[in-house]
């Protein structure tokens, strides 16, 4: 996978080399917050689409159900695949037990994942490396 590349410290005269394949495979993460508990759930995919979000949520449901959690609220951003008629629709059939808030449009300082998690996977886990498989981030 093409690597996330940023600044790093180097002797003067000194150049970090980054190999990589030349391609970009790219691995989405749907990845929620549990409060209090500080835990995560988390789905990768190959796309960012409506129908792998709502994949994310059955496996949130599936964490409700066995904890016999009776409301989850699911605090999300504007991306498309969040908003999108399937997305509410399927949401809309969930409201027994799932509640979801949008935060406001261009406000990513709101949304804990954001600053929490993606900034930190990122700069820890992604930059300046080229990984061969994605098993890395099968581990978080």
């Amino acid at each position: 996978m093409q690597p996330y590349i940023t600044r790093t410290y180097m002797m003067k005269g000194k150049q970090q080399k980054v190999l990589h394949k030349g391609t970009n495979d790219k691995v989405n993460a749907f990845i929620t917050l549990l409060y209090p508990y500080n835990g995560i759930k988390f789905n990768t995919s190959r796309t960012r689409n409506s129908g792998d979000f709502i994949n994310h949520i059955k496996n949130i449901k599936r964490y409700v159900l066995k904890r016999s959690i009776k409301r989850f609220i699911l605090v999300i951003d504007n991306a498309s695949f969040h908003v999108s008629k399937k997305t509410r629709q399927y949401v809309e059939r969930q409201s027994g037990w799932l509640t979801v808030v949008h935060l406001p449009k261009r406000a990513p300082f709101l949304n804990p994942v954001e600053t929490r998690v993606n900034r930190n996977l990122k700069n820890d886990i992604c930059a300046n490396y080229c990984y061969e498989t994605e098993e890395i981030y099968c581990v978080l």
